[in-house]
């Protein structure tokens, strides 16, 4: 017998707002880590000692700031909602083809990503770069064309976090395979599939040094994006949702094992995309969740998420800048960490507040200049050819 729980309980809406929610809560975990990285000089994670990571030779100040450490797994929150949103929008898209869908994403992705890079290679002072050296040229150009995940010189270059736009968007180049085999075998292959090469990927790293391109590709990506649109397929044919018969406790628990026993550290990714979607089907499958009013944390929450974006493209220069800023004008004192990390976290507001004017004036535009063009493509795919209008 079916569990209530298994299923949505509202037909499929275009809009679903509490995912603004959760990427306003991934967005604020990204932010806290980048905090805590500046903070601490780079230091945003325990070190190793063999197998486990090491509290001994910690300093003290940092164990108190430790749940940030796992900030870095908002990027896993954003990719499983990315699975789960793209192939709802595109299951409900009309026309629904991949010219449409290109065009969406493109205008949606790049010029934002292309104004966020312009930005930090040629006005940010610490992540200017100087045109008349040619690895500075490379970089460029590797960022401009979206390829400098493919080489670690280049990789962490201009702003370390622009790696994931990449995948996101090369995630969406390898969607169509997906719906492939999804159309051809079913769920279960479609699933198998990118859960047997990211595993295999991700398994192989702490045995191999396995190249960059494969170690920052979609592939080792695939199936902690899938399980967010295996989720959306359930929720628009009101299957039984996706993992809503498994105990949540599971995922957060598995994040913590892997996350402090290094041969599992590699999966720590996949789990917390687990988590998303779970917890993404147990708010779709809520009876009260159609009538349930937005509280306040929530709306702030929610508004945090729709600029989420522009942060992310943003964020982590900024916050390096404030730091060497810091550090350089309380040279001459007695600065503590916990001072820094403070002011960090309060210029997070400062951030944000900049976000809002980047999505205002570079996101939306971007938004409305893809809708413009879908328009243009569409009135030219419906504009008669001559042999039809003489028979007309």
């Amino acid at each position: 017998m079916m569990q209530p729980e298994t299923k949505p309980t509202a037909p499929p809406a275009n809009h679903i707002a509490f995912l603004d929610a959760v990427r306003g809560v991934a967005i604020l975990m990204v932010m806290s880590y980048h905090a805590l990285s500046a903070g601490c000089g780079g230091m945003g994670q325990l070190h190793w000692r063999r197998f486990f990571r090491d509290f001994h030779d910690t300093p003290p100040h940092f164990l108190p700031f430790l749940p940030l450490t796992l900030g870095w797994a908002g990027v896993a929150v954003f990719f499983a909602v990315s699975g789960f949103c793209i192939h709802l929008s595109y299951e409900k898209s009309k026309p629904k083809d991949f010219k449409h869908f290109f065009v969406r994403r493109f205008f949606r992705i790049y010029p934002p990503f292309l104004a966020a890079v312009l930005f930090f290679a040629f006005l940010l002072p610490d992540t200017k770069l100087n045109m008349g050296l040619p690895s500075d040229v490379v970089q460029f150009w590797s960022h401009f064309f979206m390829v400098h995940h493919i080489d670690v010189r280049l990789f962490y270059g201009i702003n370390p976090s622009f790696w994931s736009i990449v995948i996101e968007a090369q995630l969406y180049l390898i969607y169509p395979l997906l719906l492939l085999l999804v159309r051809r075998y079913g769920w279960g292959i479609g699933l198998l599939v990118p859960g047997v090469v990211e595993l295999a990927l991700r398994g192989t790293v702490y045995f191999y040094c396995i190249p960059n391109y494969l170690h920052s590709s979609p592939l080792y990506y695939w199936f902690s994006w899938a399980v967010g649109a295996k989720l959306a397929d359930d929720y628009l044919n009101r299957r039984p949702l996706f993992l809503a018969r498994i105990p949540f406790w599971i995922f957060p628990a598995a994040i913590l094992f892997t996350n402090f026993l290094r041969p599992f550290e590699e999966f720590t990714f996949v789990f917390a995309a687990l988590a998303t979607t779970k917890f993404i089907s147990h708010m779709l499958s809520r009876p009260d969740l159609p009538a349930s009013k937005p509280t306040l944390v929530s709306t702030m929450l929610s508004r945090i998420g729709i600029i989420s974006y522009s942060v992310y493209l943003l964020n982590q220069p900024l916050l390096n800048s404030c730091s060497h800023y810091l550090r350089d004008a309380t040279a001459s004192y007695h600065v503590t960490f916990l001072f820094l990390l403070f002011c960090l976290l309060g210029f997070c507001g400062v951030i944000l507040t900049f976000s809002g004017l980047f999505y205002r004036w570079v996101e939306i535009p971007s938004i409305e200049l893809g809708k413009w063009v879908l328009k243009k493509i569409a009135r030219k795919d419906v504009r008669p050819t001559p042999a039809t209008a003489s028979m007309t």
